[in-house]
Formats: structure tokens, C-alpha cells, sequence
């Protein structure tokens, strides 16, 4: 029976606030016994305040403290070479001085000179997580400073969060950089905590690039932001997404005409790299829709998928969830349609 058009938008509001509703009630569990604390380790701090005189002993200190991290530091972020090498000492001490990389941590550090709530919503989101992983230990989360090289990387149970990335929307340095005004929305201290998630949950579930194409794509990334609504079941979801008001509005009015798009143009399978970083990476707007649509786009809807398979099997845990790599499998399951 074909429903008519007005009663088919009420149809359609009524199963979608169910199944928020239902959403919510799954992944907001009683976390209260469950005894963590993670803090934003400030290793900017230690580092571009240490004493000169003692920057040998210093050195050897931040092996001690900070192990890996500080070795990736070296080599990956700032790429001043390991501290073991003969003339690491005077680059690091050239990093340090140098007047515009002072001048951006002093920046960072009078912006983070507190971290009350990022630390109380980290703790939050890992005993969450411990609450599904209950034999696994909390990551440590470590602050640093790199003059905008690096976000955020993860090495064994470390995430490292670049704090010159999250310093709002008006920092005179992103302008000076002529970062794109598109990312400028996700450059706020409110983010770390959903972007520290979502880099723990790539390092624990890596992407099955065996069949490599859109679906498969959208659908990991979907499962990445299912694991951050169990991680912060209270965030809002266009924070999680990275999507202001206007953007969460437009794939909300917009999730069946862009599915009937990707079905009708055979997007959905296409291993074509073009589609692929067209509907998948962050860009202005998804190229594929209007321009008042999103990048990533088609992220949110590989968010619904999973969402949608998490509802319909409610005999699965978390872990069973994010370890699916069958993506086609997901989205039979899902029987997603909206």
C-alpha cells in the first residue's frame, strides 16, 4: 500500500526517533564502578619548559617517561631524527628555540591551561570502554606541540594528540596557514576527545582493504564512529561527526536521496580511488550532492548501516560489532533503507 506523502514524513520521523531512542538505551550503560583516570599528559609542557643546562639528563628522562611516543615524536612528527643520533641534542634544542614554535606553544598552553573537562570526558569515554573490554587497560593520551605538523597518532597503548590542531575557529595561525574554512569546524578543544576514539578504534580494528571500494569505506568509517557512541553515548552527534547544525540537518532531510544516488550510479561499489576520496575524505562539500552538503557524507550514512546492524543484532556485543569486516555482510544485515 503506498503510503501518502504527508503521513509518510510523520512514518518516517516516528521510526527514526524510535530508534534513537533505542540507539541510546543500548550503548548508555552504568559505568559508575568502574575505576579509571586518564589525564592529558602535557609532554609540551615538560618539553619547551625543561632546563637548558640539564637537556642530556632531560633526554634521557623522556625515553624513560614516554618510551615509543617520544621515539615517534622524534622521527615522524617534528623529523628531527632519533635521540640517539650524534646531533639530535642541538636539533632538538633548535626546535625548542626557535621564536615561532615558542610562540605557539605559549599560545597552546594559555588556551589549555586547564583541562579539567577534556580530562573528565576522556575518563568518561574509557571506562566505557573498559566496561566492553574489561581485561584491556586504558591508553595514555599525550599533549604535544609540533608547529601544526601531525593531529593526532597512536603507538601501542598510546594516543598522541597534537594540541596546536584544537587551538578554534578564530586562531590567527590557521588563517596565516590559509587552513580551508572547512576545516576550521573541527579545529576546537571540544573534539579531542571524539577524535582520541575514533584514533583508538582505528589502531584496534584496521580496515579489511581486501575488497577495497565506497561501501566497504563507509562502512569502516561507520563502525569507527559506533565505537566513539559507545565511548561518549552523551555527545551530541553532529560533534561526533564533525558536522554543524546546518550539515546534521541536510543528511537527516537528505539520507534517501543520497542512497537512491549512490544505487542509481553504481557508486556503492565502485573501486574507482576518485569516488572513493570524493564521498570518503573531508572536502567543502560531498562533490557527488549539492554544496550544501557535507564532506563525508557518505560517512554519516555508513554510520546509520552500522547503527541499523547493531539494532538487528541485539545478541551482539561491542567487540562482535566493530570486528565485522564482512562490509557487504553489514549492510544485508543491516537491512537498511531509509
Amino acid at each position: 500500500m503506498m503510503i501518502p506523502i504527508q503521513r509518510k514524513i510523520v512514518f518516517l520521523i516516528c521510526i527514526s526517533l524510535t530508534f534513537a531512542g533505542c540507539q541510546n538505551n543500548r550503548l548508555n550503560v552504568d559505568v559508575s564502578n568502574i575505576e579509571v583516570n586518564v589525564k592529558l599528559e602535557r609532554f609540551d609542557r615538560a618539553l619547551f619548559e625543561m632546563d637548558p643546562d640539564t637537556m642530556n639528563q632531560a633526554i634521557g628522562a623522556f625515553y624513560s617517561a614516554y618510551g615509543d611516543f617520544f621515539d615517534v615524536f622524534n622521527v615522524h612528527v617534528i623529523q628531527i631524527g632519533q635521540a640517539s643520533s650524534r646531533h639530535y641534542a642541538s636539533y632538538l634544542s633548535m626546535f625548542i628555540n626557535d621564536p615561532t614554535n615558542r610562540e605557539v606553544y605559549d599560545y597552546t598552553n594559555n588556551l589549555f591551561s586547564s583541562t579539567e573537562e577534556i580530562d573528565r570526558d576522556l575518563t568518561e569515554g574509557f571506562r566505557h570502554y573498559l566496561y566492553h573490554y574489561p581485561d584491556s587497560t586504558a591508553p595514555r593520551v599525550i599533549g604535544y606541540v609540533s608547529r601544526f605538523n601531525q593531529g593526532l597518532f597512536t603507538v601501542g597503548n598510546i594516543v598522541g594528540v597534537g594540541l596546536d590542531q584544537y587551538l578554534g575557529l578564530d586562531c590567527k595561525y590557521y588563517d596565516q596557514m590559509g587552513t580551508p574554512r572547512y576545516l576550521l569546524k573541527n579545529k576546537i578543544k571540544e573534539r579531542i576527545p571524539v577524535d582520541v576514539m575514533y584514533a583508538y578504534a582505528t589502531m584496534l580494528f584496521p580496515y579489511n582493504d581486501s575488497l577495497d571500494n565506497v561501501l566497504s569505506r563507509m562502512i569502516h568509517h561507520g563502525q569507527m564512529l559506533y565505537f566513539v557512541d559507545a565511548m561518549l553515548p552523551g555527545y551530541e552527534e553532529g560533534l561526533k561527526a564533525g558536522f554543524n547544525t546546518g550539515q546534521m540537518k541536510w543528511c537527516r532531510n537528505n539520507e534517501e536521496q543520497m542512497w537512491t544516488h549512490m544505487v542509481e550510479e553504481k557508486l556503492l561499489f565502485s573501486t574507482d580511488p576518485l569516488d572513493i576520496r570524493k564521498l570518503i575524505e573531508d572536502a567543502p562539500h560531498t562533490s557527488f550532492y549539492t554544496t550544501e552538503s557535507p564532506g563525508r557524507a557518505a560517512v554519516w550514512q555508513g554510520w546509520q548501516i552500522v547503527r541499523s546492524f547493531a539494532h538487528r543484532n541485539p545478541d551482539l556485543t561491542l567487540h562482535q560489532v566493530m570486528s565485522q569486516r564482512d562490509y557487504q555482510e553489514i549492510l544485508r544485515q543491516s537491512q537498511y533503507n531509509p
